[in-house]
């Protein structure tokens, strides 16, 4: 390594290559191979290009870019909801792994959630024992494996039908979204199963990623909400798990309702039931990640990931 690290907020015109080199890691990691992007014309950017644009976008001062002289090397996403900073993968060239680099992106993430006056940190780490190692030395602990299970559409329309019969529901109309109809019940089971509120995050799925969202009820109340679409099963949030269950039916349908090959789903240890389920039908458990944080807090036993990057 030759000269000086930096840590700085990405700049204004810098996020394609950081984009370009966050998916070439990402499909070098065991299990997720299959996510290595195609370059042809016409086809839809990834999840993780699209949530890293919207993180670029809304939470500029989180987005942290670590350089060596000229050469950028690595960045990590990282975003405040609530008084919760959420620390993304963080994504770093190989041979910069074993230096000062790493634990100087940790400590800049961490300190800019300190600035802000967080009570809690949380973080996904997909793979690199050495990122949890390095996550540990500030203060994280490992909690519960995320498990990324991958169904073929037809096993996911049919899961999906089978979870969602368990509590009625109902797809908001498009009226609805416009109108922002609900938004208080979405901040209720956010706190319940997330331990945050995100309107931000919600505003994404629902305009820039033109998600399909169900609520689900039990009797006169909402007890979970469901997003779903082409490249993305969840969020899922409930109060209870068989609303739990019915909203994941939900999303694996939405999900399944597109011209995709595959869908993936994001899924805390925590939440037995689901993956008990989904792997009885033939769900492929491709890789598992760690869900890490300062304190306890949320255990995640009703709640399904939106992605890897923005939780």
């Amino acid at each position: 390594m030759t000269g000086e690290v930096k840590v700085q907020p990405l700049s204004r015109a810098g996020l394609e290559p950081l984009v370009a080199m966050a998916e070439q890691l990402r499909a070098s990691l065991p299990g997720w191979g299959d996510t290595t992007p195609i370059a042809l014309r016409g086809q839809p950017p990834s999840d993780l290009a699209l949530d890293l644009r919207h993180l670029a976008h809304h939470d500029r001062d989180g987005f942290l870019i670590a350089s060596v002289g000229d050469e950028v090397v690595g960045f990590v996403a990282t975003h405040v909801r609530s008084r919760q900073l959420n620390i993304s993968q963080p994504w770093l060239l190989p041979e910069y792994m074993e230096n000062e680099v790493a634990g100087q992106l940790v400590k800049r993430a961490v300190a800019y959630g300190e600035r802000a006056g967080v009570s809690d940190c949380t973080a996904h780490v997909l793979g690199e024992s050495r990122w949890q190692a390095m996550l540990f030395r500030f203060g994280l602990r490992p909690r519960f494996p995320i498990y990324r299970l991958v169904l073929t559409t037809e096993r996911a329309r049919v899961a999906g039908q089978a979870f969602a019969n368990l509590k009625p529901s109902s797809e908001l109309t498009q009226d609805a979204v416009q109108r922002r109809s609900g938004a208080a019940d979405l901040e209720r089971l956010d706190r319940l199963a997330r331990g945050v509120t995100r309107p931000t995050d919600h505003e994404y799925w629902l305009t820039e990623r033109r998600l399909r969202l169900a609520k689900v009820r039990d009797g006169q109340r909402i007890a979970g909400y469901a997003y779903g679409g082409y490249g993305q099963c969840g969020p899922v949030a409930a109060a209870t798990g068989d609303a739990a269950l019915a909203a994941l039916g939900r999303a694996l349908q939405f999900a399944a309702d597109t011209d995709a090959a595959e869908v993936q789903v994001l899924i805390p240890a925590t939440f037995e039931s689901a993956i008990e389920h989904l792997v009885e039908t033939g769900a492929d458990c491709r890789a598992s990640s760690v869900w890490m944080s300062r304190q306890a807090g949320s255990t995640l036993e009703r709640y399904v990931l939106a992605s890897s990057t923005v939780s």
